[in-house]
């Protein structure tokens, strides 16, 4: 009968031979003692021993043998042996790890007379390599659940925390990515609020499962590719734009161009989850096609398991460690869990014609693909590929954790639970992802600096004010193209806000509530209220040549191409009041332009966590990735774009500076700027209702001296 230890459960049993069997747990317990709790090696810290690895019933050379806890390894021989020294001062038992990419990792823990022997043997078993369509994705938990032993959660209690308070976990439930996926408004919860909004109350799938009437409001993903209208897009769509296999990647069942609709249970509530993560059995970023339905390759077990304790297949997981022993986990090592390629699996999206709602200009796009988010391609082209990874940054190593699975590292370790080794600090990334809006760590707080300088002449203040990507491997901003940074900029003497005369602006990405050319009627305003403002800008006619990201940066297009007009404030002056037919009263004539920008009556820079308001045409500047419909319309969502128009992001440590003009009444001006991150375009977010404030990135304050 095979000797197992107490740990059987989760370690597996090992042979009176010494050979990994897989045994069911309770094939028996021992009485004897293991190598590290016995007399044996009580005067001696090492102990010698010969490790044959067999796959398949043939000796397998290459194989990765490891003594957890101790840090040591080596490799076997072509006849499958390697001849191993243990540490047998380890904490914790002394056991062996045998991993090959094609089999869960074996071994475990060992006995003195395995140590007397001398020998070694543990037999490996390929996995099956056809995924398996009946398997149904696990719960991971929930962080009040810890004792539910179905849930990953169980054991990796830390990471389940971190886990649960990512993004990651909302990824299908986040109510904006359901509105455009929908083309709905969830802000707008009843009938009155929805019609008032300018939307449809209607029936119609509801997000998270069943059906009942919502506000159909604005583009969405499913009427833009379908011939359908919203609502009935709902369930007669047959192009779900590719969302799901990214945002809902863990729907049981045919993976690949499932909807976002489809997503119910643990695929909506959980979102992006550990047993769809730690199912990435490889990633090919030669595939086009991000996600579950393309680049990443999930496999999920279809092996008969040891055991009926284990489930209706035997488990298997993908994971960074090489010395996992747990028969719950079924591990497998994977070197892509710590590159850089696992992230870019979903974050690198490069659209294809066929999913657009028209078809991009070949002229400027001959692939036929738009660059939609480029994070991957902007690292991997960047001064930190390959050596610091995403992970670097969005998982950072956390010295507190001994081991990934820390319940068996705590006070309250339960009956027969496995105790684990620890391993060395920082070996345990914490499961956080943290984002640009991150509520513990701000990546954006992190990410770039103001510089100003001044001059004085004449009466006239000049700023230079420089932007610098100082801190990620990727553009800035990354990711979806609807953010976007602005750069705002004012100047004071004594207290009092100096006029701006002129300098560079905020282009309408900062928003405008309304906008005309120079030949449309400046005095005719529908929707105005008084108390906003009228901005007007110049254009010289010249564009901006600056170096953005691919055709925007390689030397592809020239300055005209990459779309950016040069844009210089003229003036502005506020409503006072407003007739029926919306014609409006100033408080001053306004300049000559080319451009005029309706915008909220804000006044001075905008404080962290203030309401998000219309900036264009401010003193200042941008940063963005516009996207353009088929009509021309700018800053759509991606599923309606056929052309990047512009792309001025600020690539890994570049900079770029801008210059403002004020009207200067003393010697010593205060001149002060203000970096702002936006997640979505201001009208985009007030149309659907959902809320928006500033985020504060970077302040810079600058006194001149003459």
């Amino acid at each position: 009968m095979p000797r197992c230890s107490i740990l059987s459960l989760l370690l597996g049993c090992m042979n009176h031979g010494g050979s990994s069997t897989g045994s069911p747990p309770g094939g028996g317990q021992d009485s004897g003692h293991s190598a590290h709790d016995s007399g044996h090696g009580a005067h001696e810290e090492m102990a010698s021993l010969l490790v044959t690895v067999t796959l398949d019933g043939t000796p397998a050379a290459d194989v990765l043998l490891t003594q957890p806890g101790a840090g040591l390894s080596w490799r076997t021989d072509a006849a499958g042996q390697a001849a191993v020294s243990l540490d047998l001062s380890v904490m914790g038992a002394v056991a062996v790890a045998a991993s090959h990419p094609e089999a869960r990792i074996g071994g475990g823990e060992l006995y003195e007379d395995d140590l007397v022997a001398g020998a070694l043997l543990i037999e490996l078993e390929r996995f099956s390599t056809v995924d398996n369509l009946d398997y149904v994705f696990h719960n991971p938990g929930t962080p009040d659940e810890v004792n539910n032993t179905g849930a990953c959660g169980h054991c990796h209690t830390a990471i389940l925390a971190d886990w649960y308070a990512s993004p990651h976990s909302r990824a299908a439930s986040n109510p904006v990515v359901q509105d455009l996926f929908a083309g709905a408004a969830a802000a707008f919860a009843d009938a009155a609020r929805c019609e008032e909004a300018g939307g449809v109350w209607r029936g119609g799938l509801l997000p998270g499962g069943g059906e009942g009437e919502r506000c159909y409001l604005g583009l969405g993903a499913l009427p833009a590719l379908n011939d359908c209208v919203a609502g009935d897009c709902d369930s007669l769509a047959t192009n779900t734009g590719g969302c799901a296999d990214c945002h809902a990647p863990g729907i049981d069942g045919e993976l690949g161009g499932r909807g976002l609709l489809e997503a119910e249970g643990v695929a909506y509530d959980r979102g992006v989850h550990c047993d769809v993560c730690h199912k990435v059995e490889s990633v090919d970023m030669d595939n086009p096609h991000p996600g579950v339905g393309g680049r990443l390759h999930i496999l999920r077990p279809s092996d008969e398991p040891v055991s009926a304790m284990l489930g209706d297949w035997a488990p298997l997981t993908f994971g960074p460690y090489p010395d996992v022993l747990s028969i719950v986990v079924g591990a497998v090592q994977r070197d892509h869990y710590t590159q850089a390629d696992l992230c870019g699996g979903c974050h690198q999206l490069d659209a294809d014609a066929s999913a657009l709602a028209g078809a991009p200009d070949l002229s400027r796009w001959p692939e036929g693909r738009l660059p939609i988010q480029s994070t991957y391609a902007e690292w991997l082209e960047g001064p930190m590929s390959p050596d610091v990874t995403c992970q670097s940054c969005h998982m950072p190593a956390d010295p507190t954790l001994g081991n990934a699975a820390d319940l068996g590292l705590t006070d309250h370790v339960e009956p027969d639970m496995v105790n684990g080794w620890f391993r060395d600090p920082g070996s345990v990334r914490r499961h956080v992802w943290f984002g640009p809006r991150s509520s513990e760590e701000r990546m954006i707080d992190l990410a770039a600096w103001i510089r100003l300088r001044t001059t004085v002449e004449a009466g006239l203040l000049t700023v230079s004010a420089t932007v610098t990507n100082s801190g990620p491997g990727h553009a800035l901003p990354t990711g979806d193209p609807m953010r976007s940074m602005l750069l705002r900029v004012e100047a004071r003497c004594e207290g009092a806000a100096l006029r701006p005369v002129g300098g560079d602006v905020v282009f309408d990405v900062g928003g405008a509530l309304d906008q005309q050319e120079a030949d449309g009627d400046w005095a005719l305003w529908p929707g105005a209220v008084p108390g906003q403002r009228l901005r007007v800008t110049r254009r010289s006619g010249a564009y901006v040549d600056y170096v953005g990201f691919g055709p925007f940066g390689d030397g592809t297009f020239d300055a005209v191409e990459k779309g950016l007009p040069e844009e210089t404030y003229a003036g502005e002056a506020t409503i006072l009041a407003v007739d029926a037919e919306g014609r409006v009263t100033l408080d001053a004539p306004l300049p000559a332009g080319d451009r005029a920008y309706r915008v909220d009556g804000e006044a001075g820079l905008p404080d962290e966590g203030a309401p998000a308001t219309a900036q264009a045409g401010a003193p200042g500047f941008a940063f963005a990735r516009v996207l353009a419909g088929a009509s021309g319309e700018r800053h759509v969502p991606h599923f309606a774009a056929v052309d990047v128009i512009s792309d001025n992001r600020l690539m890994p440590t570049t900079a770029h500076t801008s210059a403002h003009l004020f009207a200067a009444d003393c010697d010593q001006p205060v001149v002060e700027a203000v970096l702002l991150y936006r997640p979505y375009p201001l009208l985009l977010a007030r149309e659907r209702g959902w809320p928006m404030v500033e985020a504060v990135m970077a302040r810079a304050i600058w006194e001149h001296q003459p």
